[in-house]
């Protein structure tokens, strides 16, 4: 963010700057300025490069996965059942491949500035119940509970909700809220609950996405939103992911003006606002 001029030339550079106390309040202080305009032009060759292998990987991926469609389908194709055993898992597996290069695609687009959010004024509650009722049948698919709003605003049909009104870009909002549901989906074991609440607190617009599933340990909430970054115990190992959809989360967030983060203790659900 920080920009070295020089007064007798046009030349820019790149800066890191620290600043470094010596001592107490008054003293002297080290300020360290570091040129990192090489990193920040082999960070974006480095962007540039898994958006164009991305690109270009998913279409040979989506003709893979086709191809095992139709040979699992019956009316295309006949084979014995140890050769549909081996086609699902084939198949399974171009599926999470595919969702990994659009999940890369999705990233690297907001890194290298070629997606930027569009603001607009939306009602934020109802927005986030809109979103989050779209993917109520598959929470209900899995034998759990889904619920949204208060729990005063559902117990009593004379309150009067107050209206809260935030600006955002709504595709944004929907990959942010898609991405917290699913997972508050998969890692919640038949027969829990998953909440969704949007409300007003003071100039942000709270929003929570509850499960009662099996927890984040304190060890792990510090990195879930990391890239690649995923949760390494028995109880995960089973279920397949990409380790980028919390770190979309956070990028699209901060690119929201926002922030995001986890309450939780493992084996005793999750908590994202």
């Amino acid at each position: 963010d920080y920009l070295l001029m020089s007064s007798q030339a046009t030349h820019r550079i790149a800066i890191a700057l620290t600043c470094i106390p010596t001592g107490g309040q008054h003293d002297d202080r080290i300020v360290t300025f570091r040129d990192i305009t090489k990193e920040l032009a082999e960070e974006n060759e480095q962007t540039e490069f898994i958006s164009t292998a991305s690109h270009e990987m998913r279409t040979p991926v989506a003709s893979i996965e086709g191809y095992l469609g139709l040979a699992l389908n019956p009316q295309t194709a006949t084979i014995d059942a140890r050769a549909r055993q081996y086609l699902e898992a084939a198949h399974a597996s171009s599926q999470h491949l595919g969702r990994l290069f659009k999940d890369l695609l999705d990233v690297t687009k907001l890194e290298d500035n070629r997606l930027k959010p569009r603001l607009v004024p939306v009602d934020a509650v109802e927005i986030v119940r809109q979103i989050s009722n779209e993917r109520a049948k598959d929470v209900q698919a899995k034998r759990l509970k889904y619920s949204f709003g208060t729990a005063e605003a559902s117990g009593d049909k004379k309150r009067v909700e107050p209206k809260v009104y935030m600006a955002t870009d709504v595709d944004f909002l929907r990959e942010i809220m898609d991405n917290l549901i699913e997972n508050a989906i998969k890692y919640t074991p038949e027969g829990g609950e998953v909440w969704v609440n949007a409300r007003g607190d003071g100039d942000k617009v709270l929003i929570n996405v509850t499960d009662t599933g099996i927890g984040v340990s304190n060890e792990d909430a510090g990195h879930v939103f990391q890239k690649f970054y995923r949760v390494d115990n028995s109880q995960t190992r089973q279920i397949g992911g990409t380790g980028l959809g919390l770190y979309l989360v956070k990028q699209r967030v901060e690119a929201l003006g926002g922030r995001v983060w986890v309450e939780s203790a493992f084996g005793d659900g999750s908590t994202f606002y």
